[in-house]
């Protein structure tokens, strides 16, 4: 298998923890196929809601459904299914404890939502995870996270199913709009923020990756995320030898052709690159060219699993990073040059000792 080493394992211990190793985590959301999103909505006594749950549905849909698709090749096929109806939250809405949220509350909360709809008559036989949508106007609940149960005893009841992924959105759903949905997804199928947690919180990969700026001018996933996800075929990645190798690369955000190149240089770590354009979701890209980055499969989220280069932190938008014709770097004793490129595709050289 010429991709074996290229294929970096997973060395993030914690059961709930999302991470970008090889294979993704166990009960994570389906990546490929049919994906079938329940989506519930609830408000609060402080915080009554004024908006009709079709009004914050159309917050989500039909862009999350249409991102998804184009963004896996047509690989994913997510129907999000609304029970609309306001269900009124025992507690207000300040005492959830959003402030400091652990995932026992979470599940709390998630698991209360769910018992509401299910005796509104809801149905989640069918459905492989759950959105509780909030009253988006109540400031308490500030931010909307993922819910990942790390196993299926901590799961989330449904009904005669378990649940071991779900989100929850908040306020901050009026900024960010369906792209929230697309940020949080990711995280139910398991990958990892590539935002930082501490310090300056865009220096790891700036505008690239919804899993990284939502609003960025570059928010196309990651060809390393959409290998891991399943959305590029082993066929499309190239591990080359070392040596110098030359290899094609066609736009990642668009269907078809070699995407990827992985260089390992340690255990958990390679360098990797793909060719960016203005197209899909990166209309608003800053620079065409080659992306190159770093990633190491035993960080966490929020530590830097990818970090575009060349690295510098007081740069956290990264839009200048990409490699154009005749430009080239070198990261791990690895140098990368752009020797060409088009509409089509851009050649690479990778020189790996």
């Amino acid at each position: 298998d010429p991709l074996f080493e290229a294929r970096l394992p997973n060395r993030v211990s914690s059961a709930t923890a999302v991470h970008l190793g090889f294979p993704r985590m166990a009960p994570a959301l389906p990546s490929i196929g049919n994906v079938r999103v329940k989506v519930i909505f609830v408000d609060f006594s402080d915080a009554v809601a004024t908006r009709t749950p079709q009004n914050v549905f159309g917050i989500l849909s039909p862009g999350s459904e249409d991102l998804w698709r184009g963004t896996s090749y047509g690989k994913l096929n997510l129907t999000l299914d609304p029970s609309f109806g306001w269900l009124r939250m025992s507690k207000p809405s300040t005492q959830y404890g959003w402030s400091a949220l652990t995932n026992a509350l979470h599940r709390a909360y998630i698991q209360e939502a769910v018992n509401l709809a299910l005796a509104a008559g809801a149905d989640f036989s069918t459905c492989d995870a759950v959105a509780v949508m909030s009253n988006p106007d109540a400031g308490a609940i500030s931010n909307g996270p993922t819910f990942v149960a790390g196993s299926v005893a901590n799961g989330i009841a449904a009904g005669g199913k378990t649940l071991t992924v779900a989100i929850t959105s908040g306020r901050d759903l009026l900024g960010w709009g369906y792209k929230w949905f697309s940020h949080e997804g990711g995280h139910m199928m398991g990958l990892a923020d590539l935002y930082a947690y501490d310090g300056p919180q865009h220096r790891f990969v700036g505008d690239y990756s919804l899993m990284g700026l939502i609003s960025g001018t570059a928010p196309e996933y990651l060809g390393w995320e959409r290998w891991l996800l399943g959305w590029l075929d082993d066929d499309q990645v190239v591990a080359p030898d070392h040596g110098v190798s030359t290899i094609a690369l066609t736009p990642i955000e668009a269907a078809g052709g070699r995407k990827l190149v992985v260089v390992p240089t340690g255990a958990t770590t390679a360098v990797v690159v793909e060719y960016r354009r203005p197209l899909g979701l990166d209309t608003a890209l800053v620079k065409t060219g080659l992306l190159v980055y770093a990633i190491d499969t035993s960080l966490r989220s929020g530590e830097g699993v990818i970090q575009v280069l060349p690295g510098n932190d007081a740069d956290t938008r990264k839009v200048n990073n990409t490699l154009g014709a005749g430009q080239s770097l070198t990261a791990s004793g690895v140098t990368v040059r752009n020797t060409g490129a088009d509409a089509n595709s851009a050649t690479v050289e990778i020189t790996r000792p």
